[in-house]
């Protein structure tokens, strides 16, 4: 049997390797400046978290915020995984059930 390794849509956590140079693989930082209009400084701001929310460097910044011990490292990274997996594999049944012009436009249902 031939180990088949998957490969999705799944982020690196910083103290758990999944393959070798993801660091080159992707840009560390991109400058975003944010201008103020007006002296809104607050709506200045909520564009600046809407943009790092939207990155997921909010997320980075919470999840490291703290010590996690190795266990829970590794039970996150396997939630992610079988999260990643079942999203991905919801996604092609949905895109099935979307697709038109199918022979049998219910699969499974009886018509009558």
């Amino acid at each position: 049997l031939k180990m088949v390794r998957w490969r999705g849509t799944l982020t690196q956590p910083f103290s758990v390797k999944l393959f070798k140079g993801i660091w080159n693989a992707h840009p560390r930082y991109a400058t975003k400046t944010v201008m103020v209009k007006d002296n809104d400084v607050d709506g200045a701001f909520s564009v600046l978290n809407r943009l790092m929310e939207s990155e997921g460097l909010l997320q980075i910044v919470r999840r490291t915020q703290f010590y996690q011990k190795p266990y829970m490292q590794r039970k996150q990274l396997s939630l992610q995984a079988s999260t990643a997996i079942f999203n991905e594999d919801m996604q092609g049944k949905m895109r099935f059930l979307m697709r038109k012009n199918r022979a049998d436009p219910f699969p499974g249902q009886i018509t009558t």
